[in-house]
């Protein structure tokens, strides 16, 4: 029994011992990712200390468009309007912030909190920093579209305690 015992601990410390670097470079990667895109230049900022993204830049604004189409429409509808999840269009991103750097960060580490209203898995190893970047892009993009043709309010004038945006049934 004792040598069950200690072996189970020996696995486990090799486990640990193996994690541990992971997740070390992940974090270091996730938190160095931030850093690089935020040198990008662009033209969208949610505020004076948010990162840049490209929303003139059609190029990126496709490419994110297809990856949006590819990795999230299945919840969060076409173009981000919504479905099973929330509108991503809409510029409220109430679960973990509303800057660009916070909807990166959410994009690449995900929700696993059912108490903000459920959850969503993490792209930062699926995903390149360029198409997490895209992504961002694209959601900007669509939000400015959409405000300049009135489907949606500008939640640069409305209150900070308005609610997501789910489509209506």
């Amino acid at each position: 029994m004792r040598s069950t015992k200690m072996s189970r601990y020996r696995l486990i410390g090799r486990v640990s011992r193996a994690v541990a670097p992971t997740l070390m470079a992940l974090g270091l990667g996730i938190g160095s990712s931030l850093f690089v895109v935020g040198q990008v230049a662009a033209q969208h900022k949610a505020n004076e200390n948010d990162m840049e993204v490209p929303t003139n830049d059609m190029k990126v604004v496709e490419e994110g468009k297809a990856k949006f189409a590819q990795r999230c429409s299945f919840c969060h509808g076409q173009d981000g309007h919504g479905a099973k999840g929330p509108c991503l269009s809409c510029g409220k991103f109430h679960y973990c912030g509303n800057t660009n750097m916070e909807i990166y960060a959410t994009i690449a580490g995900g929700i696993n909190n059912r108490a903000l209203g459920g959850t969503m898995g993490a792209f930062g190893t699926t995903m390149s920093q360029e198409e997490i970047l895209s992504v961002v892009t694209f959601l900007r993009w669509e939000e400015k579209r959409r405000i300049a043709a009135g489907e949606i309010p500008d939640p640069a004038k409305e209150g900070e305690d308005s609610m997501p945006v789910f489509p209506k049934n």
